[in-house]
């Protein structure tokens, strides 16, 4: 669900039409919203390793904001995928019978409440330090960061209040994008955030803040990949296929954080996210399944949620928005 960055842009793009089939002499080009998130390792992977082109898909990387973005260009069939969060429009679009579905599920948080998730919540090294907050419990009153309201990190956010028996209405959410969170955290305008990795391990280098809670919602379903009219269509559907092995062969090799994090996978996460290395090698990783499989009580869990707060009206079926063809559950 939801969405990691609230900046907005403007999307234009070329209808290009998907072929109808694939040689390893006549690849096929595949359009694909992404951002770079270290939570889409599979697909660097695969992009890299020459798995995807084994396969005879040429993936052209467009770079946005967030992937709800362009759920009405894949509708449209200008463009053919998006690597991104489950997002409110991708609810909208199974509402209205758009064709866009949700084909894979690409990364989750850590199934371990013990694995520290990268995106925790931390607080102000002060507070820490001096006592005032040693639980979630204590940020009752508190001012804490979202990038945006109803997206991914609010449902994180509620997830771990909940436990400690808070709700937001016991809170101050403070809107900001993420890279401003540590100057934030470090002037004491906010006391907690929910940064992702690897922005939280730069914070934490820094002295500027410290983990309150190491994983808000184990388990949770993070990104996903969409397939639009192109790939979902009868003609298209052999491409998704392939663009599918190629990118779970990839997921297969990242089952272990030690896999995750090799030194090998991190120089290939730093040339595909401009992230340093150094850095990235520090980072707690997200959890890949090998088959990409969509967590439907997940899905269904982020959805109901999406309803309770009034960000959609109505649930639409599951069925409206996965395609069964394509994508494995569990």
């Amino acid at each position: 669900m939801l969405r990691h960055l609230a900046l907005a842009t403007t999307i234009v793009v070329l209808a290009i039409p998907v072929a109808q089939s694939q040689s390893p002499s006549q690849s096929v080009k595949i359009r694909a919203a992404y951002l770079k998130s270290l939570s889409f390792s599979p697909l660097f992977l695969a992009k890299e390793k020459g798995y995807l082109a084994a396969e005879g898909i040429d993936v052209d990387l467009q770079v946005v904001q967030s992937a709800s973005e362009v759920v009405a260009f894949m509708a449209r069939g200008q463009m053919d995928a998006a690597f991104g969060n489950i997002g409110v429009p991708l609810f909208n679009a199974a509402a209205r019978d758009m064709e866009v579905k949700i084909v894979a599920g690409v990364s989750y948080y850590p199934q371990d409440p013990a694995a520290l998730s990268p995106c925790p919540i931390v607080i102000r090294k002060e507070l820490a330090d001096s006592g005032k907050v040693r639980s979630v419990a204590d940020l009752k009153g508190r001012k804490i960061a979202f990038n945006v309201r109803g997206g991914v990190i609010e449902y994180l956010a509620v997830e771990a209040l909940k436990r400690n028996g808070l709700s937001l209405k016991d809170v101050e959410v403070v809107e900001m994008p993420f890279p401003d969170m540590a100057v934030a955290l470090a002037n004491g305008a906010v006391d907690a955030a929910l940064i992702p990795e690897p922005g939280i391990t730069a914070v934490r280098e820094k002295g500027i803040a410290v983990v309150l809670d190491v994983n808000p919602a184990p388990g949770t379903l993070a990104t996903v990949l969409s397939f639009g009219v192109n790939l979902l269509s009868a003609s298209g559907t052999k491409n998704g296929e392939a663009f599918l092995r190629g990118l779970r062969r990839a997921s297969a090799e990242l089952q272990r954080p030690e896999d995750v994090l090799s030194t090998e996978h991190v120089a290939v996460w730093a040339k595909a996210t401009e992230i340093p290395a150094a850095l990235i090698a520090k980072a707690a990783p997200y959890a890949f399944d090998k088959d990409l499989a969509i967590d439907l009580a997940d899905l269904a869990k982020q959805q109901a949620y999406a309803v309770t707060t009034g960000q959609i009206t109505t649930a639409p079926p599951l069925d409206k928005l996965i395609d069964r063809r394509l994508a494995k559950t569990k």
